[in-house]
């Protein structure tokens, strides 16, 4: 997905997490319908300066301005929550592409449901469900080198069910389906790849004490990828299927190691099975899943977040990837939780577990290694239940290693400034 003016998916997580501190005094108290439901309709302005918006080693500096409409619906009931909300966004470029605007705009929606008829340490049934789609269009489909300008949308659904049986014990089911998808038909041969993948698991887990809770986890997931038998490489004779399957068994612990850090660290193997049957490549390797949360004190809020997986990759043919991500944030709530700032790291690797290969060999165009790292530092001030202002600065600096030119195409550095203001009823 773009990544051109968001935070990695890790270290979005933590600011969510940590920047909520922000809203503890004079939030916007939106359209009240009876005792449980409120209604949040807001409209979000910005300006980005952007020293590399197109994220390569030649990218050139630019301005965005950014329109957000959205519609917000909160219910909050006795034992279960609904929360969703519905965006347009607009991002219009000051400066185009050599071959075309580099203008996008899209749409997104999510829901999250939550239903339980116990407390964390109480026995009982807890449910969750939640949802999101997001549907993008690139004002061109025009390209230079590996800039893309491709409409795509994505899907997720993921819902647990979760059981506390007293004494400690408890388990839980989870199944979750991720679809993402890539419009190339008018994008002069060079491509993006999509894929889906559907999953299920399961948890079980043992607490002796408040302090202690033993964990046991198992997941397989099944993937279909687009990035095969493309009738581009249709000079070569050989292309892995498109059906790939992972799977994945960890152990660790969880809960409370004070009254204010809650944690959970789980490791373990993982298995990818790329291109099942088509005579692609099998990846072991070590896997790992890790959260941490610390309220410092009622101002300052930590996180940690870090995870390991592989997939099928979005930007080479026929290949997969191992990502590892790590992310750390802290925020700080001051002047009554009006202004909170917010600061947050985080890294990501690609590396190549499997590329595809020609009847003269392996591509070595896949075979390379991406890696980033991204400085954020943000503020926010509520000026009143109506109005707030937010300001941002981020870096990244991205590093490919390998003989492909790709390497050295995503080698690159970025710095990008944001100003805007959010009118919430």
């Amino acid at each position: 997905m773009r990544s051109n003016f968001g935070i990695p998916i890790c270290a979005a997580a933590a600011m969510l997490c940590v920047a909520a501190s922000a809203e503890v005094m004079d939030r916007p108290v939106g359209i009240k319908i009876g005792q449980h439901m409120t209604l949040k309709p807001y409209v979000a302005l910005s300006a980005t300066y952007d020293t590399n918006s197109e994220g390569r080693n030649d990218g050139r500096e630019n301005v965005c301005w950014t329109v957000a409409p959205g519609f917000g619906l909160e219910y909050l009931a006795e034992n279960w929550s609904l929360i969703a909300n519905l965006q347009y966004q607009y991002n219009a470029y000051a400066r185009d592409r050599l071959y075309g605007s580099q203008d996008y705009h899209g749409v997104t929606e999510n829901v999250a449901w939550k239903w339980t008829d116990s407390k964390p340490d109480e026995h009982g049934w807890s449910l969750m469900l939640a949802q999101t789609y997001q549907k993008t269009f690139e004002d061109t489909a025009n390209y230079s080198g590996l800039t893309y300008g491709t409409d795509r949308q994505a899907f997720n659904i993921a819902g647990a069910v979760q059981r506390r049986f007293g004494s400690g014990l408890h388990a839980d089911v989870n199944a979750g389906y991720y679809w993402l998808d890539y419009d190339n038909e008018d994008n002069n041969g060079q491509r993006l790849y999509g894929w889906d993948r559907a999953h299920v698991g399961g948890e079980l887990g043992w607490a002796p004490s408040r302090w202690t809770d033993l964990l046991l986890a198992a997941n397989y997931q099944h993937f279909t990828q687009d990035n095969t038998g493309d009738a581009r490489y249709g000079n070569y004779y050989y292309s892995p299927s498109s059906e790939s399957d992972g799977f994945s068994v960890m152990g660790g612990l969880g809960s409370y190691a004070t009254d204010h850090i809650s944690y959970r660290a789980l490791a373990g193997w993982s298995r990818f099975e790329y291109g099942r049957g088509g005579g692609g490549g099998a990846a072991d390797g070590f896997a790992y899943s890790l959260t941490a949360n610390w309220t410092i004190t009622e101002t300052w809020k930590m996180m940690f977040l870090a995870s390991s997986y592989y997939q099928p990759t979005e930007r080479e043919y026929g290949s997969s990837q191992r990502v590892d991500s790590f992310s750390w944030g802290i925020a700080h709530s001051m002047v009554r939780g009006k202004l909170s700032a917010t600061f947050d790291i985080a890294y990501r690797n690609e590396s190549p577990e499997y590329c595809w290969s020609s009847g003269y060999g392996r591509v070595s165009s896949s075979d390379y290694t991406l890696e980033n790292i991204t400085y954020r530092l943000g503020l926010n001030y509520i000026v009143n239940q109506f109005l707030s202002l937010h300001g941002s600065v981020l870096y990244r600096n991205s590093n490919g290693r390998g003989a492909s030119s790709n390497a050295e195409y995503y080698t690159y550095e970025r710095f990008a400034g944001t100003l805007g203001l959010r009118f919430t009823y």
